[in-house]
């Protein structure tokens, strides 16, 4: 398993909007990103910002490869999720890990593959 953070940035005045959409993902959607190695996906909001854990079977590139191979899923939910947040650079961060803990061990975890 190999575990991602991203940092993703609202809209100013979407975010009631982000929580009511993200209520019910669209069945094509949710089919796809577990067909394509997801294995879980959180995510939490503080504020404007997201910060989102994926746990994939093969890492984070591997997954965004093959839902690229994929093609287009649902291109209105695409569209939605794309009004909702802000674009550019800064606004979709992958976070390195810097510390865990589990079990009984700690330390960095291991880079993504």
């Amino acid at each position: 398993m190999h575990r991602t953070g991203r940092r993703t940035t609202l809209r100013r005045g979407r975010e009631a909007e982000y929580v009511t959409v993200h209520a019910s993902v669209p069945d094509v959607v949710a089919h796809a990103l577990r067909s394509a190695g997801v294995l879980r996906w959180t995510i939490w909001r503080d504020g404007r910002s997201l910060f989102h854990a994926v746990d994939t079977v093969a890492g984070y590139p591997a997954l965004v490869a093959e839902l690229e191979r994929m093609g287009p899923l649902d291109p209105a939910w695409d569209a939605v999720i794309a009004d909702l947040l802000e674009q550019g650079p800064e606004a979709d961060v992958l976070l390195p890990a810097v510390w865990s803990l589990d079990g009984w061990s700690q330390g960095v975890p291991d880079p993504p593959a």
